[in-house]
C-alpha cells in the first residue's frame, strides 16, 4: 500500500523513445517558425555569398599575386593550400598585406587589387558568420525549450501525475519517493533545469564549442562525463533515477498498480488508519485465544515455577545412583 511499484527498463526506454521522437518533431517545427521570424535563411545566404566571393578571389587572383611578390602558393585537390617564401613557411595574410600596401600601384597586381577592394571586408564576413551561428543557436535553444514546456510540463499537468504521451501509452507516471503526488513546481524544475538545461542544452553547447572551436577535446570529455553520470545514476540508485529525477525528487512508477496520495496529510492519515487497524486486529486475536486453564494447561506464572521435565528426571537418576552406591559400600 505504501510501496513504490517500479517498472521495467524496456517500458521506460520505450516511453522515452516515443517522447524523444515527438520532441524532435515539435522542436523542428518551432525552429522553422523562428527561422522565418528572424530571417535566418537570408542571413545565411549573405554569409555564404561573401565567403564564396573571397574563395573565388583566393583561387583566381592569389596565386598570381603570391608569385609576383616572391611567394610560393600551392593548392591541393581537397582545397587546402600552403604559402611559403624563400623556403620558409608563410601565410595568406602575408600575401594580402603586400597587396594592400601596394594600393594598386604595382602593375602586376593592379587588377587583383581592384577586385580585392570590391570584396566585403574580412572582418565583416567573420561578423556575418558569427551572427548566423548565434541565430542558429537561438533557434535550437528556443525550439527545444518550447517543445519541452509543452510535452514535459503543460501536457503532464493536463494528463495528471506527470504523464507525457510516452508515459501515458506505456502506463507510467511520476510520484515522490513516499508515493505522494508530484507538485507542479517540482515538475517545472524537472523539465527546465534537469531535462532542458543540464541533459539537453549543455551537451548541445559543448558540441557547438567543439565544432566551432573553443574547448576542443575538453568538450567531448565533459560530454562523455555527463553521459556516464546519467547512466551511473540510473543503474546505481535504488529507484533508477537519472539526473532530472534526482533534482526533482521524483520516481517513475507503474500507473496501474501504484497507490498515489494527494498530499503528505493524506499519506499520514492512511498510515495512522492502517496502524490502528493492525492494532485492532491484534486485540481481537488475543481475545479469541482461550485462557490456559480452559485448555488444561498451567498458567504462565506456574509454568515458570515448574522446573523443566528433563532436569527433574536427571536429578532423580543422580539421587538413585548415589543411594545404590551408598548401600553397596555398607
Amino acid at each position: 500500500m505504501f510501496d513504490l511499484k517500479k517498472i521495467g527498463i524496456i517500458r521506460r526506454a520505450s516511453a522515452w523513445l516515443l517522447d524523444a521522437i515527438l520532441l524532435a518533431v515539435l522542436a523542428t517545427g518551432f525552429m522553422w517558425i523562428i527561422s522565418l521570424i528572424c530571417g535566418y535563411s537570408a542571413a545565411e545566404r549573405l554569409a555564404n555569398e561573401q565567403y564564396a566571393a573571397w574563395e573565388d578571389f583566393r583561387k583566381e587572383d592569389i596565386p598570381g599575386v603570391a608569385e609576383f611578390y616572391g611567394f610560393t602558393y600551392e593548392e591541393a585537390e581537397d582545397g587546402s593550400y600552403t604559402v611559403s617564401k624563400d623556403g620558409e613557411s608563410a601565410s595568406l595574410q602575408d600575401v594580402m598585406d603586400k597587396l594592400d600596401k601596394s594600393e594598386g600601384q604595382d602593375e602586376g597586381t593592379a587588377e587583383a587589387y581592384s577586385r580585392y577592394k570590391e570584396l566585403p571586408p574580412a572582418a565583416k564576413v567573420n561578423a556575418q558568420y558569427r551572427y548566423v551561428y548565434s541565430l542558429l543557436f537561438m533557434m535550437v535553444s528556443l525550439g527545444i525549450f518550447f517543445s519541452y514546456m509543452i510535452l514535459e510540463f503543460i501536457l503532464p499537468l493536463i494528463l495528471k501525475n506527470g504523464q507525457t504521451v510516452g508515459k501515458k501509452v506505456f502506463g507510467i507516471c511520476l510520484v515522490r519517493p513516499n508515493c505522494v503526488k508530484i507538485a507542479p513546481i517540482a515538475l517545472f524544475g524537472r523539465t527546465l533545469i534537469g531535462k532542458f538545461a543540464i541533459e539537453t542544452m549543455f551537451p548541445i553547447l559543448l558540441l557547438f564549442l567543439f565544432f566551432l572551436g573553443g574547448l576542443g577535446i575538453l568538450a567531448l570529455i565533459l560530454l562523455a562525463a555527463l553521459f556516464i553520470l546519467n547512466i551511473v545514476l540510473f543503474f546505481a540508485t535504488k529507484n533508477r533515477t537519472p539526473i532530472h529525477d534526482v533534482l526533482a525528487y521524483t520516481v517513475a512508477v507503474d500507473m496501474r498498480l501504484q497507490m498515489i496520495y494527494e498530499s503528505e496529510e493524506e499519506l499520514n492519515a492512511k498510515k495512522a488508519a492502517a496502524k490502528r487497524s493492525a492494532l485492532a486486529e491484534g486485540g481481537k486475536s488475543a481475545e479469541a485465544e482461550p485462557p490456559a486453564e480452559e485448555k488444561g494447561e498451567l498458567p504462565a506464572e506456574e509454568k515458570a515455577e515448574q522446573p523443566p521435565v528433563k532436569e527433574t528426571e536427571e536429578r532423580k537418576e543422580e539421587v538413585k545412583e548415589a543411594e545404590d552406591k551408598k548401600d553397596k559400600n555398607e
